[in-house]
C-alpha cells in the first residue's frame, strides 16, 4: 500500500529550529535555578566547615594550652612550627589540617579547601610576643580586627584571636576592597552581607575566635586557672 507523498515528507530546518530554540528556553529555565541552589549549598558547606575548623581549634587548646601556628604552602597541612615556640613562622596562612586531624578535601600541597575547591586561610595573632601559640595565660590581648567594611566604620571585634577565611566563590580573584582586606595579610578583616555588585561584591565567609571563648574553654579544660 502507497501514501501520498504530503504524508511523508519530514520535519522542515524551520521547524527543527523552532523546537531546538524551545528546548533551549527550557532547559535555560532548568539550568539557572540549578546554579543558584548549588551556589547556597556551597555557601552552607562553608559555614558548616568553619565552625567545624573553629571547634577543632578550641579543642586543640583545650588540650594543648595553646593555639596551632598556621600552616604554609609548603609544609603539607602541618603548623609551623608543629612545636611550642614563641612565634609562627608566619601569622597568616593556611589552616593546619593534619595538626587539627580534620577531615575534608586538600589540594596537592596539603591544604584543606573550602567547598569551590579553594584553599582555607587562617591567621593567629602575633600580639603578646606570640605567646597564642606558645603558652596561654589570662591577661593576653589579641589584635585581631573584624569589621563590618574595610574602613572599619563598624567595629565587630578588636580582640580577635584567630581568624578561619573561606575567599567564596571568587576565590579572592576580586577588585572589592572589603574583599580585598581579608586577603592582604594584616590584622583587618571584614565580613559582611553576600553581594553580586560589580566592584563591591561580596562572597567570603568568616569565623573568629574571641579572647573570651578561648579563656572560658581553657579554663573549663583546666590549662589555666
Amino acid at each position: 500500500m502507497t501514501y501520498p507523498t504530503r504524508f511523508l515528507r519530514g520535519f522542515t530546518l524551520i521547524e527543527m529550529s523552532i523546537v531546538l530554540v524551545i528546548l533551549g528556553v527550557l532547559l535555560g529555565g532548568l539550568i539557572a535555578p540549578f546554579s543558584t541552589q548549588l551556589d547556597a549549598s556551597k555557601r552552607k558547606g562553608a559555614e558548616t566547615q568553619l565552625k567545624d575548623i573553629h571547634d577543632a581549634l578550641l579543642g586543640f587548646a583545650a588540650n594543648s594550652g595553646r593555639l596551632p601556628c598556621p600552616a604554609t604552602a609548603a609544609s603539607n597541612g602541618l603548623s609551623v612550627p608543629n612545636v611550642a615556640t614563641t612565634a609562627c613562622a608566619s601569622n597568616a596562612g593556611f589552616v593546619p589540617v593534619a595538626t587539627l586531624g580534620l577531615n575534608g578535601a586538600v589540594d596537592a600541597n596539603g591544604r584543606l579547601l573550602d567547598p569551590w575547591l579553594n584553599p582555607l586561610r587562617y591567621t593567629l595573632t602575633a600580639a603578646n610576643a606570640g605567646a597564642f601559640s606558645n603558652n596561654l595565660t589570662l591577661g593576653l590581648n589579641p589584635d585581631l580586627q573584624v569589621c563590618g567594611q574595610s574602613a572599619c566604620t563598624t567595629t565587630l571585634t578588636a580582640t580577635a584571636v584567630a581568624v578561619v577565611l573561606s575567599p567564596g566563590g571568587d576565590g579572592g580573584t576580586t577588585t572589592s576592597v572589603d574583599q580585598l582586606e581579608n586577603v592582604d595579610a594584616d590584622t583587618l578583616f571584614v565580613i559582611r552581607t553576600f553581594s553580586e555588585q560589580a566592584g563591591a561584591e561580596f562572597d567570603d565567609h568568616l569565623v573568629w575566635i574571641s579572647v573570651n571563648t578561648l579563656i572560658y574553654n581553657l579554663v573549663k579544660a583546666g590549662q589555666i586557672n
